[in-house]
């Protein structure tokens, strides 16, 4: 099963609240005689806890784990409620260590990171398969010799996309879809297609975007898509690199959390090559 958070920002949640656990135990055997604040704090935490358990989980299970699973009852002070709450705080932390420790066992995580490669979008998931020797008769030096259009509807077939608009001088992408599936669900996406051009150069660099090298710039105005990919038959080069980061991080900071993800001429020939396209 998936979940929509990063993997390290749920570690961290964990260790921080395992790390709070300990706090309130550590108070309760320093202040024992203060029963009220041992059984508040354990409270207030254990709600704290499975209120965070509750909405990054897909399923019930580590609440319920957490709130329910038994334990030896040991006793640490006189007072029989705050015996309660420290025996009660001492299991939970135990098995918010073992949650913590089996994450990945049962998870995956939405991508830490601005970007993501092909073999994490799930409509592209039979290039998982490909070994890169597969496709070395297609590829000359990181360059994929196929038209842009047969691309274009290629992928469109892949996603399950019938639609495939004309190209006009003021698009803002090539394909926009909500056909894609990413971490499990359908995500709106913006694509941009770059075929080989009528330029014999061997990378794709931002000025071969668009007439004015401009249509990274336009298809990130787009601020509903969660998903926007550059496809090109080329190497990509690094300024389109840096300045998808930039445009992603200035989306993130506005509330879309989104993701960038570039396709290059070996990535290309891989995902049609997967899907039957090339012979």
């Amino acid at each position: 099963m998936k979940i929509s958070t990063p993997l390290v920002d749920v570690k961290d949640q964990l260790l921080t609240i395992i790390s709070e656990g300990f706090n309130v135990l550590g108070h309760a055997f320093t202040w024992t005689h203060d029963t009220n604040a041992i059984v508040s704090n354990e409270q207030e935490w254990r709600n704290k806890v499975y209120g965070y358990l509750s909405e990054t989980f897909p399923t019930a299970k580590e609440a319920g784990q957490f709130l329910h699973t038994p334990g030896l009852e040991l006793i640490f002070i006189s007072n029989q409620q705050a015996n309660k709450a420290i025996n009660g705080m001492n299991i939970r932390l135990k098995v918010l260590e073992n949650i913590l420790d089996s994450l990945e066992k049962y998870y995956q995580f939405e991508p830490g990171t601005l970007s993501v490669d092909i073999q994490h979008i799930d409509s592209f998931e039979k290039v998982r398969g490909v070994n890169h020797r597969d496709i070395d008769k297609y590829v000359n030096k990181g360059f994929f010799d196929k038209e842009e259009d047969a691309i274009i509807h290629a992928f469109a077939e892949i996603i399950g996309e019938s639609y495939v608009p004309n190209h006009w001088p003021g698009e803002n992408e090539d394909l926009y879809t909500s056909r894609i599936l990413f971490n499990g669900q359908r995500v709106q996406t913006s694509i941009a297609f770059n075929g080989p051009g009528k330029v014999p150069a061997k990378e794709t660099r931002l000025s071969d975007l668009g007439a004015r090298g401009n249509q990274l710039l336009k298809m990130m105005r787009v601020t509903s898509s969660k998903l926007y990919v550059l496809q090109s038959v080329k190497y990509v080069s690094q300024d389109i690199i840096d300045t998808f980061e930039a445009l992603i991080r200035d989306q993130r900071s506005k509330g879309n959390h989104c993701y960038y993800c570039i396709i290059d001429g070996q990535d290309t020939a891989t995902v049609l090559y997967a899907y039957g396209y090339l012979d």
